[in-house]
């Protein structure tokens, strides 16, 4: 029983330190009723300065894009101690996003269902190829990523391909927009794939690894679109 205990010890402390950079937590924050809009947030100890971070983000799902109002982003100065959680930033942010999460009737217990994840810590493939057994679709998707490095100033750029099959009928999706660069981002991965409670719309969130003068870290991005 101790050499198990050791073990699980050792594949813990390696997985916290495969990536020494800035890691976030994702966080699903739900759905509305109509899932016209998702939220989602993410947290984490900037490690260029030891201090907690957090974000929050309200997406208008049909229009791919930030709702009104729908961005919250806080760096606070207390530096943490042993023992104190990061979480704590986020919770303090969440309090100012709780006035728009109600007008727009997020339900945060509605957080739609999952038909991929992908563990943390593990680096995901560009292609993804799975069966969703709960509606017997066949789900066939591809990252496809620029990255373009010039002088040492990097800039990227990605977009995704789906098809759905069931019942012999096929459905493609074009998602993301290869035109939008963005500075400093080397990587993405597909961490999740989600279905809205309406069964149609499709959240997809995306890990993205940023590097800077302060080292890296993960943050998380969505991209959303319907399936007919």
């Amino acid at each position: 029983m101790k050499r198990c205990i050791a073990l699980v010890a050792l594949m813990l402390a390696f997985a916290s330190t495969a990536f020494a950079g800035d890691v976030a937590t994702l966080v699903n924050l739900g759905f509305s009723p109509d899932s016209a809009y998702f939220m989602f947030g993410f947290y984490g100890m900037d490690t260029s300065n030891n201090k907690p971070y957090a974000e929050v983000f309200l997406v208008d799902t049909k229009r791919n894009d930030f709702a009104p109002g729908g961005v919250f982003k806080g760096m606070y100065g207390t530096e943490l101690q042993p023992g104190w959680n990061p979480a704590g930033g986020f919770f303090k942010l969440f309090s100012d996003a709780v006035p728009i999460a109600r007008k727009h009737k997020i339900d945060h217990l509605s957080q739609g269902r999952l038909v991929y994840l992908l563990i943390n810590g593990i680096d995901g493939p560009d292609t993804l190829s799975f069966k969703d057994f709960d509606s017997g679709a066949q789900w066939d998707v591809t990252l496809k990523e620029s990255v373009e490095d010039k002088a040492g100033a990097i800039a990227s750029s990605f977009g995704l391909e789906i098809a759905v099959t069931r019942d012999e009928k096929k459905v493609s999706v074009k998602a993301g927009n290869p035109a939008i660069k963005r500075k400093g981002v080397t990587d993405y991965t597909i961490r999740q794939i989600v279905t809205a409670p309406d069964g149609k719309t499709i959240v997809v969130l995306i890990e993205k690894l940023q590097k800077d003068t302060s080292g890296s870290s993960i943050h998380y991005m969505v991209e959303t679109f319907r399936l007919p």
